[in-house]
């Protein structure tokens, strides 16, 4: 082999070696980007997702105020029809499963499953809810809200109103 094919071969292989070098250097940098980019979209999925389910919780503890003065009114006619027809009307909107209204003594005396009324309150949902002199709202273990909002009259409490919401199981793509 003579000297200039000598140095022919090593300045290829000089080459090829760049090459797969930066071939190699491209590749490790694009990989982690994509991991950099997966990273941040699913940390704005989360964003996303806890923004949402507030947002939801706050208009179901708007919403429930104003349903919670109509029961009100009629618990202290007795009309509890007219809380059934409410009722009715309110769970036919999406995501909404379940609603009971029970009397301070902890008895369902309305709520949208009829096999719940004339239960006890405390055997289908925790008690603590009973005592609550305010609204709250809460999650249940399967990731349900739970709006409570006591029924109170001018100078006694009536109630509960109880509502179970299921939202929107959020899927945002993370992946390209």
């Amino acid at each position: 082999m003579n000297p200039s094919s000598k140095k022919y071969w090593v300045v290829i292989i000089v080459l090829l070696v760049a090459m797969g070098g930066m071939f190699l250097w491209k590749t490790i940098a694009e990989k982690k980007l994509r991991q950099e980019q997966t990273a941040q979209r699913q940390q704005w999925a989360e964003v996303t997702r806890q923004t949402i389910t507030e947002n939801a919780r706050q208009f179901l503890r708007l919403a429930a105020i104003p349903l919670v003065w109509a029961i009100r009114s009629e618990m202290l006619k007795e009309n509890y029809e007219q809380i059934n027809e409410f009722l009715i009307e309110f769970v036919k909107e999406s995501h909404i499963k379940m609603i009971l209204v029970a009397t301070v003594d902890g008895t369902v005396v309305v709520a949208t499953d009829k096999k719940l009324e004339g239960a006890a309150f405390s055997s289908l949902y925790p008690g603590g809810f009973l005592e609550k002199n305010e609204t709250t709202v809460a999650d249940d273990a399967s990731g349900n809200i739970i709006i409570a909002s006591p029924v109170m009259a001018f100078n006694r409490k009536l109630g509960i109103f109880f509502m179970v919401y299921e939202p929107e199981r959020i899927a945002i793509a993370t992946e390209q």
